[in-house]
């Protein structure tokens, strides 16, 4: 049996996690400030980049829908765009998780209406991949869409909502580890905004997903290019709305000139979910594959 390893080894990994918070907080400090060009300043020095936009409410459709961007220019533009009419107030987390390369916070965030003055909060979610840049990569930001939880077992108390996202959680993680695309295809509402690594192509970008088709097509290329070998819980965490995961993956490629050869990558991603039970959103980021053996 190992004994206990020496402390250095047990903390080196914090500078990074430091490292991830201050640079994610740095960003949100510039957009409380309000001027563009330091906003931007906080980027990583280079892209592929990962940034939701505000999204838009398109006539018959229940969910807004998200968009993402991927390069400096698109995000310059996107913030343009929205610090012209709004401004960012606050951000209070209420959870927060640091690793190595990305920072997750969870909470209210306040707006302000530049043409009224008004302020407004809601529950807010979002992923900051810093992928160990001193800049952020990306801001994947989703607010709060649903108004109801899911009510959950009473025995549960006060925790009910949250033990019934989690037995969700728990219920995809098992189709996520078996290949069961019609399960987790199932448990997404028709209109699903999703945003997720794209690791058939290996643009580094994320592979955007608006309709359970969309999803079913994502997941469909996945399962076809890899073999899940084993999915292993890093970090999560449960609200009554909401869950988040890092996932590390460990896959074997089934096709093209690496087939047979084992990777592994991690995830981390957020989902809202419905009152029934369903995935409203889907968002996240991943790291690079490294090869093993």
């Amino acid at each position: 049996m190992k004994d206990r390893a020496k402390v250095e080894d047990l903390l080196v990994a914090s500078d990074l996690q430091v490292q991830s918070s201050e640079t994610a907080w740095k960003h949100v400090r510039a957009e409380y400030v309000d001027i563009i060009d330091d906003i931007l300043a906080t980027l990583a020095p280079s892209g592929p980049y990962a940034y939701t936009v505000s999204p838009s409410v398109e006539e018959g459709k229940e969910l807004p829908t998200q968009r993402i961007v991927t390069t400096f220019d698109e995000i310059a533009a996107s913030y343009r765009g929205m610090h012209r009419y709004a401004a960012v107030v606050a951000i209070r987390p209420v959870a927060e998780i640091n690793t190595s390369w990305y920072t997750f916070v969870s909470g209210r965030g306040r707006g302000r209406l530049k043409t009224t003055g008004e302020e407004s909060e809601r529950p807010v979610i979002v992923l900051f991949p810093t992928m160990g840049s001193e800049g952020i990569t990306g801001e994947l930001f989703w607010g709060r869409t649903q108004q109801d939880s899911m009510p959950g077992d009473p025995a549960d108390g006060v925790l009910a909502g949250r033990y019934a996202v989690a037995g969700l959680h728990e219920t995809l993680l098992d189709a996520y580890r078996k290949g069961d695309v019609d399960t987790i295809v199932e448990k997404a509402h028709p209109e699903i905004q999703g945003g997720v690594r794209d690791y058939v192509s290996h643009s580094g970008t994320l592979s955007e997903m608006h309709t359970k088709d969309d999803l079913r097509g994502h997941l469909e290329a996945f399962y076809e290019a890899y073999s899940v070998r084993s999915i292993e819980v890093v970090n999560r965490h449960f609200d009554d709305w909401f869950f988040f995961h890092e996932l590390r993956w460990t896959v074997e490629a089934r096709q093209g000139a690496n087939a047979g050869q084992s990777f592994r990558h991690h995830t981390a991603e957020y989902a809202e979910v419905s009152a029934a039970g369903l995935v409203v959103a889907h968002i996240g980021h991943g790291t690079d594959q490294i090869k093993l053996g």
